[in-house]
This record gives structure tokens, sequence and C-alpha cells, in this order.
């Protein structure tokens, strides 16, 4: 049974001749007759009575015409559904967000309260882990979306548009260093520090600057988050060098924070799977998340007055 037959049969009831029906929906008047006797033969059932050019409802029609009336209805509602599951609109549908904790206690929980204001339907399901635990999440989709740093290691996966942050110096509230306006290399010497575990990326970069600058780091704790080493430093433990994007989850802290130089910058991407494809509410996601943080890691952080 086709919808195109029930749908020439509903407007033929409606507006009462099969050339209103075929004006309505814009096909011949033979089409709409065609299509009315392959409904007949399907059904097995006589629905008009033929009365020169006029068709006439049966007896049988008037029974039949409420359960045609019920399949239609189901018939768009299901349609309507579909295409609000192509779009990641549907009530059930969910978008699932791979992102590291130290974006998820400030940061996070913004952008997804404004982005839920203008799309209440949605329904999110945020995931947590490591870098590496994440692009495994995105890869065995686990997540729809994920927050990476750069570089990952992978092929199959697409990013966003860049984010990338400087580095700065985290310090607990009235260190000595705070009266600074821009920390370097030089001033840290002797100082004792909180790093990012060596084995990561931003760590390398950082050996590289201090080497060049013969400065050779007095570290005292290495972290293994941005979130860590800011706790450490409002203890006054040491020095964090961190990110100045990831480090704005922290600004509750008792801390002062300073721009460092020179750093490489630390780059970040919003990454996405092509298979199976990432549903349009996802990339209005991805886009505008993208865009603020961006903004937030342009941010200007505190300044001291020397």
């Amino acid at each position: 049974m086709k919808l195109k037959n029930l749908e020439a049969y509903r407007a033929v009831m409606s507006t009462g001749s099969t050339q209103a029906a075929a004006a309505l929906l814009g096909i011949s008047q033979s089409a709409i007759s065609r299509r009315i006797d392959q409904l007949e033969e399907d059904l097995g059932l006589e629905l008009f009575y033929r009365d020169g050019v006029r068709l006439v409802p049966s007896r049988a029609n008037k029974l039949a015409e409420p359960h045609v009336a019920d399949v239609m209805e189901r018939l768009h509602a299901l349609r309507d559904a579909a295409e609000n599951i192509r779009s990641g609109q549907h009530a059930n549908a969910m978008l699932r967000i791979a992102v590291p904790p130290s974006i998820s206690r400030r940061i996070m929980p913004k952008i997804i309260a404004a982005f839920l204001k203008e799309h209440p339907e949605v329904r999110l399901e945020v995931l947590h882990g490591t870098y590496d635990v994440i692009q495994r999440m995105l890869e065995e989709k686990q997540a729809d979306l994920a927050f990476l740093r750069l570089p990952y290691a992978s092929n199959i996966i697409t990013r966003s548009d860049l984010i990338e942050a400087s580095s700065v110096c985290v310090m607990q509230r009235g260190h000595r260093l705070s009266g600074l306006k821009v920390i370097r290399p030089s001033n840290l010497r002797g100082e004792p520090l909180v790093l990012l575990g060596w084995r990561r990326a931003p760590r390398h970069d950082l050996d590289l600057v201090f080497s060049a600058h013969g400065v050779a780091p007095s570290i005292r704790i290495e972290a293994h988050s941005v979130a860590s080493a800011c706790g450490f430093a409002e203890q006054g433990i040491g020095i964090a060098v961190v990110n100045a994007l990831l480090v704005q989850d922290c600004l509750d802290l008792d801390i002062d924070i300073r721009p460092f130089e020179p750093a490489a910058p630390h780059q970040f991407a919003f990454v996405y799977s092509d298979q199976p494809r990432l549903s349009p509410i996802g990339q209005k996601f991805m886009q505008e998340a993208t865009a603020e943080l961006q903004a937030l890691a342009k941010t200007p952080l505190g300044e001291g007055s020397g």
C-alpha cells in the first residue's frame, strides 16, 4: 500500500472531487483516479461509486475512512520523526559529548546552559576522560563529539576550527612575582614549579623554552591536570605553568595569574567522525562551543602592577 494512494484518497474526501484533489496535490485528474483504483485494489474494497466523472463515497468508504485517517496521521508522524532524528532534534535523540575534566567544572556547564536555552528540545550526555580515553570513545562510537588537544593520533576523525591558547603562570595570591606584568623563564630560575607530566606534548614544548633561555626548571610537583596544578599553586607549593584556556575553570581559587612568555601556543579542537555523520544539531553545538572557547582563550587574565 503506497502513501501517495492514501494521500489521493484523503484529497478526494476533503475536496469532494477528483478535479479539486488533483489541483490540491499538483497532479493530473487521471493520476488521482489511478491512485484511487490502486487503493481499492489493495484494500479489496469499493470506496467510491462512479457517477459519470464523479466519485460518490460508498458505505464501505464511510467505515474505512476513520482507519485511513489514522494511518495517514501515523505515517506523517513517522515522517516528521524521521526528519527530527536526522537533524538531531527528536525528543529521544541524544548528542554525546566527551570532554576532559579540566573544562567540566565551569567552562562547559556555562556553554551547555546557553546552548540549551536556545535548543530546549536537545538531550545531551556529557562524558569525561583523559584525552586518550576521549579519542577512544569517539573511535568506538561512544561519543559523537569530543574535545581534544592537538595534535591527535587518528586519521578517521575531522576537527572543528582551531582553539588556540597562550601560557600563563599560576601562583599563590600575593606571591612576590605577582607584581610582574609578564613572567619570563629567567624570573622562574630557582623557583619551585608545578608542571604537567613530562610525557605530555605541552611539557615538551615548555622544556624547550626553558632550555633555550638557559634555565633549568626546579620541579617540585609533576601534575596530570591543569586543575590539580592550580590547586597545588594555590597552596604555595610552587608556580604552575599552564594554558590560559583551561585555567579559567579554576578562577574561583585564591590565585594570581600572569602571562608567561615566550611560550608555544596550546591548540585544541572539537573532533568528530564522518561515519556516522555528525547531526546538524551536533554541528551547531560544535560551532557555537568553538566560538565561545576561542573568545575565552583570548580573554585577558590578571596583570601585576610592576
